[in-house]
């Protein structure tokens, strides 16, 4: 079965869906609005449950390890060695204090900004489509 029909098909697909009125496209920048403040959110309301944040830091890498590997030798013979691999860059995650006042300050913010959208969100793109007309 040739893939090259399906995979036009495909394209043109994913393009139709990225298509559509500018009020759909209004609402859904909102709707993404939404999911990301009360992500935020969220993640306000853990640091103040604990006490303390999450910080997460990529690590200085050099990328030179030494690894363990088998290889086969001349006859058939099998043997260890070690060889320099490449581990990719290491990622850490730590506790970092936080200020109890300014979290609930942060949280305060991101409950209204949420209410907002929530309230007047679509009712603006409603709105903006039926301006322009």
């Amino acid at each position: 079965m040739n893939r090259i029909p399906l995979a036009i098909a495909c394209a043109a697909l994913a393009g139709l869906t990225s298509c559509g009125t500018p009020t759909e496209r209004c609402e859904a920048r909102v709707s993404a609005e939404q999911r990301n403040v009360a992500r935020l959110l969220q993640e306000v309301e853990a640091n103040i449950a604990r006490g303390y944040a999450w910080e997460t830091n990529v690590a200085g890498d050099t990328g030179f390890r030494l690894c363990a590997g088998g290889f086969r030798g001349g006859y058939g013979r099998l043997g260890l060695g070690y060889s320099s691999c490449y581990g990719g860059p290491e990622t850490v995650r730590k506790q970092v204090p936080i200020d109890p006042a300014a979290e609930m300050r942060k949280r305060e913010a991101l409950q209204k900004r949420l209410a907002a959208l929530s309230s007047q969100g679509t009712s603006q793109c409603i709105a903006r489509e039926s301006g322009t007309r």
